[in-house]
């Protein structure tokens, strides 16, 4: 799931809500007032019961099995989900900074998850407890406004991941994800990660990726 952020600077946002003091979890209020402009009993309940995280590298957000009952919003790092079939590793999706993400079926079907969710680099990220989520939702309409969009803008990019995967080349599943909203990370994205989102050997990624940078631009 992911949304992308239109940055306010704090000085701008908190002249603007009249909360005082500087609220906690700043971040995620300036993220949700980009979607639409939030209330101060919103930003209020928000900066009081959204939580803080900091994961190292390679740290296991949630392992497959474990219950998720928290919504994330990327402030700095890389995150991916993957399922282990097997001994193999398929990585299903990757997101950075002023991105949203969550275990769907153990978020919103409240049931153990099915995949393994791993931070790629330090990552930090500000969350919403599931029944904060739900209690937003029903005394704050504007979070009913976010709540939707952040839900359009997922089943956009969930359409666009299968589109991705049912491409039949090789060449050009891996043209459409260079066309699509993860180029702007791709640097950071590990080679074998992307091989699996794709679907493709590690060596045919490298071919793919040589071939297509001999191409003129």
């Amino acid at each position: 799931m992911s949304i992308h952020l239109q940055w306010q600077s704090p000085a701008s946002f908190l002249s603007s809500t009249m909360v005082s003091p500087t609220p906690k979890n700043l971040y995620s209020l300036i993220f949700f007032n980009s979607i639409t402009p939030i209330s101060k009993d919103l930003k209020e309940y928000l900066s009081a019961n959204m939580k803080s995280h900091s994961f190292k590298k390679g740290e296991f957000i949630c392992q497959a099995g474990e219950p998720f009952s928290h919504l994330h919003l990327i402030k700095k790092g890389l995150v991916r989900g993957f399922y282990q079939h097997g001994p193999k590793e398929i990585t299903q999706w990757v997101d950075w900074e002023n991105h949203v993400f969550t275990s769907v079926g153990g978020f919103f079907m409240r049931t153990p998850c099915k995949e393994n969710i791993q931070a790629i680099e330090a990552t930090q990220t500000e969350s919403l407890h599931f029944d904060d989520l739900q209690y937003c939702l029903k005394h704050f309409p504007d979070m009913s406004t976010i709540y939707r969009a952040l839900f359009e803008f997922y089943l956009v990019s969930a359409e666009e991941r299968v589109y991705i995967s049912r491409i039949p080349s090789a060449k050009d599943r891996y043209e459409a994800f260079l066309a699509s909203g993860y180029a702007e990370s791709i640097s950071r994205i590990p080679n074998k990660y992307i091989a699996e989102f794709l679907g493709i050997r590690p060596e045919t990624l490298s071919r793919l990726a040589q071939d297509y940078q001999a191409i003129p631009q």
